[in-house]
């Protein structure tokens, strides 16, 4: 036998270490060594004709020869159904201690009951010979899927993920496969991968016929002896060691390199030339073979396959975790996991999902993240389109494991008035202002004690007031970092700023660059083949191609933008045509330099040249759609593009043309909300060039009128069944409306600003954008011209005024009101009148003057009665009802509500209606009817989960919890309230809080728990009196009837005391010690 036969035989024995090596390689070895057979040969297996009956199993057909014997196809005769039979051949169960060993091992893998695992119904015996009856399925093993370069990366993610959810399971159970390779997993017709011959190589001593070109070595599990199959067995599987999960792990990673690039990871002339690249060599990145797939593929096989199985996953959920990061869309692999930690340490976050992978960046992301062991504010500076904000998203995810209350990322690119910057960041942290209270303090506030990172992006044009936050921030709150990025460094103090270098590109004055596994190692090609891959998926890396892209990348110095522009004409262009446009463009924008690009001239070259390729009408539609802020929809566009020369009609395919293009970026929203944007860039480009056309005016008038109109159609259904969805459509145009506002303002037309403002108070005042409201409506009316006493101007006044209300600013409400009210008593518009007695109503209310309250209600409800107002009529009888109820009239209140939820139930407003069941379930809480108060509840808290409204599920929750501790549920009180507090705090309702705390504070005073009652009363009185929001006198009445045992067991000086404590005690503390009350 020569050596080269070694490849196609099955070695028995030792065969680990560097001496044996070297022996079996030399030119005449001694067989002694090694006792070598043909794979094919399988002794002891008798064949079975189609027809013939085993058991009640009926054979049909032979699928082939597998571990320890022969597969065949067979017919369950009592069940009618198919499954497959495999025959133990009489080497592997001749001996008896060998027999029981394979049938025990036989048993514990038919526990196993895992969609991903081939299910072994049943080990028999029938005339002598030992069978095993597993699952029948129909499919190709991924040894033949990967033959032809590999699997589609977005199902070799899928497989990889079922495979290790199956190595998991049965792991947990204590066995370990031991031979894992593409001839061991099926994969359906349906995509469903299957884990074959689970845990029956551990045991056996049989051989097993892997097909030509395998080398398999099996023996008993005695130490110093091998089982598995050489390619794809880990560095101790190849010296004999003890095996644990993680040598699974090793082997499922050979096994899906090989799958994604058609080649095995180890490769040698003999199986001891494979053993030993797999103890001492990696394995060549995947991406050097495709380019095309995301760099964090070439990280996870990387880990899978560590020769230290201390440095690998420590168990198949981690790789299983790991693979699933990388999942983005149904189309596409998108990465965003990190390495190596474990992701499900991972904290809250709301970053940004890429749609495409992110490629390269590994030695930057790590500079970025050493920063911050020195600095708690870094800043990535670069130019438009160099990857700043896609590496601090990318830095972000890595750094969440860090960061227990996770990673906010805050867009301030479409903010256009500075002053707005710390609400921008409040909204996304879910933190409400709080009246008479600097923002600055609020976001501190909540923010002190907790670990997280804020990450600031486009923030140059709002510097000054980024860098004021941050300071401010930062001084308040030690274990807080942030990241920004922008064009130019904040000046903030103790800012470390950090240069976004280009994409590294080859070096194109060297012959290397012919080879496309030299080029694709650069982070600028590897970029350029994953977009033109995404643009025509026929596009490939070659030698012939690779030095085009290598110029191309070159030519472009790396920069992002400009080679995801470049890279998507690959549809229409050659490689070498599109190097040739590019070299004249760069020629043109540099006057002849060759190595002096400015960067923004290169990115101004790309846009030129992919604005060149575009039809006239596409030109026309980029430039138009360059007005939208924030992004657009289709309908949007539809209403602002048309104008002669582009038709309606022809909106829809224009925009597609866009995006197939890559200059349109399509973003998935909520509630089926297809939006779509453009890149900055790209929105700069456009607006350019609309006004070099002078047809920036009419197009912004078209927008202004488009925006005004969905304002003005939002405002009514605000008070609908479908004011949900039409709070999130405005809040997804929230920046296109401001500029609406913007450009009114601009252009000197009063008129429009106070309609759009009058309209979108609601959406201010519900949303929480209570600062900016007021500020918008201020400008509105103190514009010239606007002080004409209009309709318009009268609803403007009144939404000021009730923005200017939930503020505390309660003079400055009455002045707007009474202006309001002058103006609609002058036109005689009596549904001006109305609204403005009922505001002067709330305003009266709130400052517990209550008898005018009612009287201003009562006024109003009688013009709202006149006009048929049932919304209007329900709204008002709805605060008469909270008037006589803190008046101490229950059975007055009983009666409102009661007419409120009527109508409001007749005009489907089911949110009005379930806070109307609220208010009869208070009553009946004070009325003492225990039973009642939990119907209205609970009725309401059906409602307001149906709609997933978060505020009324929490108001409902505290309210069943009071009742609760009314009848003695303690324990069933804890859990409502404790969801209760932890709602109310997830949507920011600071009002909400102190409910909850007020009614655990209840809770511990029934639990006999006297001083917490006592010190979270305090807390809760404290924060009332900071948010401007006083105890009703109902509710004061039953929470001090419920601390009055509480305050007599303390006495009254250790109770006052208490409850100074807890009046210093600080809404966070309050919040972590009512949870743990409750």
């Amino acid at each position: 036998m020569t050596r080269g036969h070694a490849r196609g035989w099955v070695v028995f024995g030792c065969l680990a270490g560097a001496t044996l090596r070297h022996q079996v390689l030399r030119p005449k070895t001694d067989v002694a060594y090694l006792f070598v057979m043909p794979l094919a040969y399988s002794p002891g297996v008798t064949t079975l004709q189609s027809g013939t009956l085993l058991s009640h199993y009926r054979i049909e057909g032979k699928l082939g020869e597998g571990g320890m014997g022969e597969v065949y196809r067979a017919i369950d005769t009592k069940l009618d159904r198919p499954v497959a039979v495999k025959l133990l051949s009489s080497s592997a169960t001749q001996d008896q201690e060998a027999r029981q060993r394979l049938l025990q091992e036989a048993r514990s893998a038919a526990s196993l009951n895992h969609p991903n695992i081939v299910t072994i119904y049943s080990v028999d015996q029938a005339d002598g010979q030992d069978f095993i009856v597993m699952e029948y399925v129909e499919g190709d093993t991924l040894r033949v899927l990967s033959h032809g370069g590999g699997v589609d990366s977005s199902a070799w993610v899928e497989i990889g993920v079922q495979v290790a959810d199956a190595l998991a399971a049965a792991h947990a159970l204590g066995l370990i496969h031991r031979d894992i390779k593409p001839a061991n997993i099926l994969v359906t017709k349906h995509g469903v991968a299957k884990v074959l011959d689970f845990g029956l190589a551990k045991q056996t001593s049989a051989l097993e016929d892997l097909g030509a070109g395998d080398t398999t070595v099996v023996a008993l599990t005695a130490p110093g002896l091998i089982v598995g199959t050489i390619a794809y067995m880990s560095p101790e599987q190849a010296r004999g060691q003890p095996l644990d999960a993680r040598s699974d792990i090793f082997s499922l990673g050979s096994t899906l390199y090989e799958a994604l690039t058609g080649r095995p990871a180890f490769t040698g002339e003999s199986a001891l030339e494979t053993m030993h690249a797999i103890a001492a060599k990696d394995a060549t990145p995947p991406s050097v073979f495709r380019p095309e797939i995301p760099s964090d593929i070439d990280l996870i096989l990387a880990r899978a396959m560590a020769k230290d199985r201390d440095e690998r996953y420590q168990s198949s959920r981690d790789l299983a975790d790991a693979l699933r990061g990388l999942r983005a869309s149904a189309e596409h692999v998108t990465s965003t996991v990190v390495l190596p930690r474990h992701l499900a340490d991972r904290g809250p976050n709301n970053l940004p999902s890429q749609l495409t992978s992110f490629i390269g960046r590994r030695r930057e992301r790590a500079e970025v993240r050493r920063l911050f062991g020195s600095a708690r504010i870094v800043t990535l500076s670069g130019t438009g389109g160099s990857g700043k904000t896609r590496i601090a998203i990318q830095v972000a995810m890595d750094m969440l494991t860090d960061q227990p209350e996770g990673a906010w990322f805050v867009e301030l690119e479409t903010l256009d008035d500075p002053t707005f910057v710390p609400q921008s960041v409040a909204s996304v942290l879910g933190v409400q202002e709080e009246p008479g209270r600097p923002l600055l303090a609020t976001l501190s506030e909540y923010i002190v004690a907790k670990q997280m990172l804020i990450v600031l992006d486009n923030c140059e044009h709002v510097a000054a007031a980024v860098a004021a936050l941050a300071e401010g921030l930062l001084k308040a709150c030690p274990h807080l970092r942030i990241l920004t990025t922008s064009r130019e460094p904040l000046g903030s103090r103790g800012e470390m700023v950090w240069r976004v270098p280009m994409l590294s590109v080859p070096d194109i004055h060297t012959s290397a660059i012919r080879t496309k596994e030299v080029v694709a190692r650069y982070e600028a090609v590897r970029l350029f083949v994953d977009r033109a891959a995404a643009a025509d998926p026929s596009f490939q890396l070659t030698d012939k191609n690779s030095s085009a892209v290598a110029q191309i990348c070159h030519r472009l110095d790396g920069i992002p933008l400009a080679i995801e522009l470049a890279a998507v004409r690959v549809k229409v262009l050659p490689v070498e045509k599109i190097l040739a446009r590019l070299e004249d463009r760069f020629q043109l924008l540099t006057g002849g330099s060759r190595t002096a690009l400015p960067r923004q001239q290169t990115l101004r070259a790309a846009v030129d040249w992919s604005y060149d390729l575009l039809t006239p009408k596409e030109r026309i539609l980029l430039c138009r759609v360059s007005v939208f802020a924030g992004g657009f929809t289709l309908e949007a566009a539809e209403g602002v593009c048309p104008n002669g020369d582009v038709s309606n009609a022809e909106v829809l395919d224009l925009v597609s043309a866009l995006v197939d293009k890559s200059l349109v970026v399509p973003e998935e929203a909520e509630e089926g909300f297809g939006r779509y944007r453009l890149l900055e860039t790209i929105r700069d480009y456009g607006a350019e060039k609309l006004r070099a056309a002078a047809k920036g005016a009419a197009v912004a008038e078209r927008h202004g009128a488009y925006y005004m109109a969905l304002a003005e159609t939002a405002e009514p259904e605000l008070r609908g069944p479908e004011q949900a969805l039409w709070l999130k459509r405005l809040e997804y145009d929230h920046d296109n409306l401001r500029s609406t506002i913007r450009g009114f303002m601009g252009r000197g037309e009063p008129s429009g600003a106070l309609r759009i403002t009058g309209a979108l108070w609601r959406f201010w005042y519900v949303h929480g954008y209570w600062e900016e409201g007021r500020k918008r409506l201020g400008e509105a009316l103190a514009m010239t011209g606007a002080m004409e006493r209009t309709v318009a101007r009268a609803k403007a006044l009144y939404g000021a005024a009730v923005l200017a209300r939930v503020q505390g600013g309660f003079a400055a409400a009455q002045s707007l009101l009474q202006e309001s009210l002058g103006i609609g008593r002058e036109l005689g518009v009596k549904g001006a009148v109305a609204d403005a007695l009922y505001e002067l109503g709330n305003v009266a209310n709130h400052q517990e003057d209550l008898p005018a309250a009612r009287g201003l209600y009562r006024q109003a409800l009688e013009l709202r009665r006149e006009l048929h107002d049932r919304p209007g009529i329900a709204l008002t009888s709805h605060g008469l009802g909270v008037v006589a109820y803190a008046m101490g009239d229950p059975l007055a209140a009983r009666a409102l509500y009661e007419e409120a939820v009527r109508i409001q139930h007749e005009l489907g407003n089911l949110r009005s209606e379930a806070a109307g069941l609220n208010g009869l379930g208070d009553v009946a809480l004070y009325q003492g009817d225990l039973a009642a108060a939990r119907e209205y509840q609970n009725r309401s808290l059906a409602i307001q989960r149906d709609l997933g409204d978060k505020s009324g599920i929490a108001f409902s929750l505290r309210l069943l919890g009071r009742i609760a501790v009314r009848e003695g549920e303690l324990a069933g009180a804890r859990g409502l309230l404790a969801e209760s507090l932890e709602i109310f705090k997830e949507v920011g309702d600071t009002g909400g809080v102190a409910d909850a705390i007020e009614a655990i504070a209840e809770l511990s005073a029934a639990a006999g728990d006297a001083e917490r009652a006592i010190r979270l009363a305090g807390a809760a009185a404290a924060h009332r009196e900071a948010i401007n929001v006083p105890l009703s006198r109902p509710d004061m009445e039953q929470l001090e009837r419920s601390l009055a045992v509480a305050r007599a067991t303390l006495g009254k000086g250790a109770a006052e005391k208490v409850f100074s404590a807890g009046r210093a005690l600080g809404l966070d503390r309050a919040m972590v010690e009512a949870a743990s009350a409750a």
